[in-house]
């Protein structure tokens, strides 16, 4: 499995919904400012062996933010053993 955290500069404060790419979501909640979603990888099999996934948040909402904006930046991951 691969987990994604999406973290924020300050609190939030009011729930804050961060969707990737894949269509996962992260919930961080009021008062925080990390959140994590777990998200399966393929079953077992050599060929995905050394594989990347790239993953791009492709909206947030929620906080009570004057300006929310997401890092464009694409979290990629290495798959060693799937």
């Amino acid at each position: 499995q691969i987990t994604y955290t999406a973290t924020l500069t300050n609190p939030a404060q009011t729930p804050v919904t961060v969707t990737l790419s894949n269509g996962s979501t992260i919930t961080i909640a009021a008062g925080q400012t990390t959140g994590t979603v777990n998200v399966p990888t393929a079953a077992n099999d050599v060929y995905n062996n050394g594989s990347t996934v790239s993953t791009t948040i492709t909206g947030a909402t929620g906080g009570n933010f004057e300006n929310l904006v997401p890092n464009p930046t694409p979290a990629v991951t290495t798959i060693a053993d799937s």
